[in-house]
């Protein structure tokens, strides 16, 4: 079934958002018109997605309710979890005014990358979903909180917008898709999605780093120029040139 994209009462229109990103990922959206969605088992932290401990409690409760007679391929709450995992994909946005020192320092640190700047409206107007299916897709800020104060039984997808406090410096907004299917779950799934956008109406700014080369200037100029990229390019301004 197509699905729309909601977004969480906290964002509003004119919220700036950032993506930093290497050059070949950069290249990447350009080529194919289209954000990735990765699926959330592809990101370094284990804790994706993870169940607060309640909340895991409650539903290995439920499923030690069931019987044998029961279709569903779903054995216990770590196993629904495992589905959920890899029925979530992700794209992540740093929320911010202006471009921020600490997220260069830890997504470009071999100089050579690439930050662009955007925002909620701009994602609104300039996505087009109409060729994914799923449950659901979400734009909402990440809420970081320890897992063990996390109470009650969240909706599932919220757990994919939890993260724990020592990740709070990354002011994260999230875009999630979730294909999962309780009539059919699969874990059998793509390592990614390909959601398309209109480039040119998602990008306000291009930076590079701030202690990037001349040429590599100079090569993401030509990249633009290439495809036809109406933003502005410039240097960012937190470098030690």
């Amino acid at each position: 079934m197509p699905i729309f994209l909601e977004i969480d009462d906290d964002l509003k229109e004119e919220q700036i958002l950032w993506r930093y990103m290497d050059l070949a990922k950069f290249v990447s959206m350009l080529e194919q018109n289209a954000l990735w969605l990765a699926r959330a088992d592809t990101f370094k932290d284990r804790h994706e997605g993870r169940f607060p401990e309640e909340m895991r409690k409650v539903i290995e409760k439920a499923y030690e309710g069931f019987d044998d007679s029961d279709p569903s391929p779903v054995k216990d709450a770590d196993d629904f979890q495992d589905y959920l995992v890899k029925n979530t994909f992700v794209s992540c946005w740093h929320k911010n005014f202006d471009e921020n020192m600490v997220m260069w320092e830890i997504y470009g640190r071999d100089n050579n990358a690439v930050a662009i700047k955007t925002s909620v409206k701009n994602i609104a107007n300039n996505i087009d979903a109409s060729s994914l299916e799923g449950h659901s897709l979400i734009l909402k800020s990440v809420v970081y909180q320890k897992f063990d104060e996390i109470t009650g039984v969240l909706p599932y997808e919220e757990c994919f917008f939890r993260k724990r406090p020592h990740f709070s410096f990354e002011e994260e907004v999230r875009l999630s898709l979730d294909t999962y299917s309780r009539y059919k779950p699969s874990k059998r799934t793509p390592y990614g999605h390909k959601l398309p956008v209109h480039i040119n109406g998602l990008i306000d700014k291009i930076l590079v780093h701030p202690d990037c080369s001349d040429w590599f200037l100079d090569v993401i100029n030509s990249i633009t120029s290439k495809y036809h990229i109406h933003a502005p390019v410039s240097r960012g301004v937190y470098g030690t040139k």
